[in-house]
């Protein structure tokens, strides 16, 4: 079936109009309604309509394309699961990134390694001038299958008249609705033409209708732009340069394998040369590594200065949770003193870390050593800093009570630390690829973070705390998402019944919501706290 669709002659017609089809799905589950087990299902659509159309352009599948998909599936599915907005802003965001970014990869007109940079700016050409340039694709197919005895020179001219339709039909829109407002006679004077004139920007069709139309434009034109891509006139210059430069190099020169090769192949200038001149060659440069000597001299001084805290730090750090703290320091005092500081300078001895792993040039055999030694340093002087971070933070929690911020920058922390653990082997195995595992630990630590409840988390902890200390602030909870309703309303049926009314008061958009959202909005955090909540008004 696919095959027969892409050896079509209609095939630009079929796909024009599957993705109309597809912006119709997309206005019906997402025009006016909440988000919810519509945003899974229609990421699963655009996978299948990218797949057929553009079957062809799919390169081999390996296992990182199983990977990225499967972090797309699993964050889109936390729309139908959680309730988190702060997740939820964020995965609006993320999720249409990492699909951009593996269609690019995937079927991109250029082939290029996943965790290069440079796959960003074909998945930004792919998403803006590739699609732009198909606009008028879609007027071609349509004169293509409906002016077939038309003149050339008369399809032309339609199609630019079809186009400066479409291009003024928003504008029209909101030019009428402007002036019917500015002047009433004017409306007044509407109001004599048919009603559906009268009522163009009150019309509850009509917006759904601007919607398709945009929609079905971008679904087609952004698959069409991997079908057909442009090739730009400076990379085919290139293309040719290098082809032509390939047949002359033996077979030994020719860099097959650009995944573990750091040289580039450079072009000379042919300007003042003979064709026997060395100069006339492609010769491969090596790409600019910093001198070992200038890094290991700021690892050193580095290192003295982080000594020098560290064993400050050994002092009260590891006794401070059972009261060895500074006679003149609270807890308070101690969790909220320089815990910002810590993080930021740990997070620069990171940066400090990658630098040095990935951009140093080699040295002999003693200077490899010293330059491990080294970086270990670091990593020792920059675990121990996290740790004390952590710790005053723990302390700053206990004190005060586990909210949002704090339970991120806990999270955060944790992450710093396993980046830290990744770069401590890096040091031992040099063949460790550092970039490719921050990667791949970045989207595996979003997605954790994502399902780890961090609502039910907040709520557990605060309970915990209430039930050691007796403090606990209600009115927090009570905001929490519907993910830690069930939680509180047992938590207020057991210990705290003054949460009965906070939770009714603040979560009340749950049982105002149930019998208004449809099916595509369904979630089930909200699901759980409507029935949970619907409960607690019968007592």
């Amino acid at each position: 079936m696919i095959k027969k669709i892409l050896d079509s002659p209609n095939r630009a017609l079929i796909t024009l109009c599957s993705a109309l089809v597809l912006a119709i799905v997309h206005q019906y589950l997402f025009f006016d309604k909440g988000v919810g087990v519509s945003y899974p299902l229609f990421v699963v659509l655009f996978y299948g309509y990218m797949f057929v159309f553009a079957r062809d352009r799919v390169k081999a599948f390996a296992w990182v394309d199983l990977f990225i998909a499967s972090v797309v599936l699993l964050l889109s599915l936390t729309f139908a699961l959680f309730d988190n907005e702060l997740f939820h802003a964020l995965n609006f965001l993320t999720v249409p990134g990492l699909i951009i970014l593996h269609m690019a990869y995937l079927i991109g007109r250029k082939q290029t390694q996943w965790w290069k940079i440079s796959l960003i700016g074909l998945a930004v050409d792919h998403l803006l001038p590739q699609s732009i340039r198909h606009w008028p694709t879609i007027g071609r197919t349509l004169m293509k299958k409906g002016g077939r005895k038309l003149a050339n020179k008369q399809k032309v001219v339609v199609t630019k008249v079809f186009i400066g339709l479409i291009v003024s039909l928003p504008i029209l829109i909101v030019v009428v609705g402007l002036l019917t407002s500015a002047d009433g006679i004017f409306n007044q004077y509407l109001s004599g033409i048919p009603t559906w004139l009268n009522d163009l920007t009150l019309t509850p069709g009509l917006p759904r209708v601007i919607w398709i139309i945009i929609a079905s434009v971008f679904f087609f034109s952004y698959v069409w732009g991997f079908v057909q891509p442009m090739e730009y006139e400076s990379e085919r210059r290139e293309n040719a340069h290098w082809k032509n430069q390939s047949v002359a190099l033996p077979l030994a020169q020719r860099d097959d394998d650009g995944e573990n090769s750091d040289s580039v192949l450079v072009s000379p200038s042919y300007e003042g040369t003979t064709p026997d001149s060395n100069l006339s060659k492609p010769h491969l440069v090596e790409p600019l590594r910093l001198d070992p000597i200038i890094i290991g001299t700021v690892l050193f001084v580095i290192n003295s200065v982080y000594l020098l805290f560290v064993f400050v730090q050994f002092s009260y750090l590891f006794g401070a949770g059972v009261g060895n703290l500074p006679s003149e320091l609270s807890y308070a005092e101690y969790a909220r003193s320089g815990f910002i500081e810590l993080v930021l300078v740990t997070g620069i001895n990171f940066f400090i870390l990658v630098i040095a792993l990935q951009f140093t040039r080699s040295g002999g055999k003693i200077s490899t050593i010293v330059h491990q030694v080294l970086l270990t340093l670091l990593i020792v002087c920059s675990a121990v800093m996290l740790y004390s971070a952590f710790m005053r933070l723990s302390l700053y929690e206990e004190a005060y009570g586990y909210t949002y911020i704090r339970f991120l920058v806990h999270a955060f922390m944790i992450f710093l630390a396993l980046l830290l653990l990744i770069a401590g082997l890096r040091i031992r195995y040099t063949t460790i690829p550092l970039i490719r595992c921050y990667i791949i630990l970045t989207l595996t630590a979003y997605v954790a973070m994502n399902y780890v409840g961090m609502d039910n988390q907040i709520a557990e902890r605060n309970i915990e705390r209430y039930h050691q200390s007796g403090q606990i602030d209600a009115d927090y909870l009570a905001n929490l998402s519907a993910d830690a309703v069930p939680q509180l309303k047992q938590f207020a049926d057991e210990s705290y019944p003054e949460l009965h009314e906070l939770l009714l008061l603040n979560q009340s958009q749950y049982l105002l919501e149930k019998n208004d959202r449809s099916w595509s909005s369904f979630n089930v955090s909200r699901y759980t706290a409507s029935r949970e909540l619907a409960e607690l008004r019968k007592q």
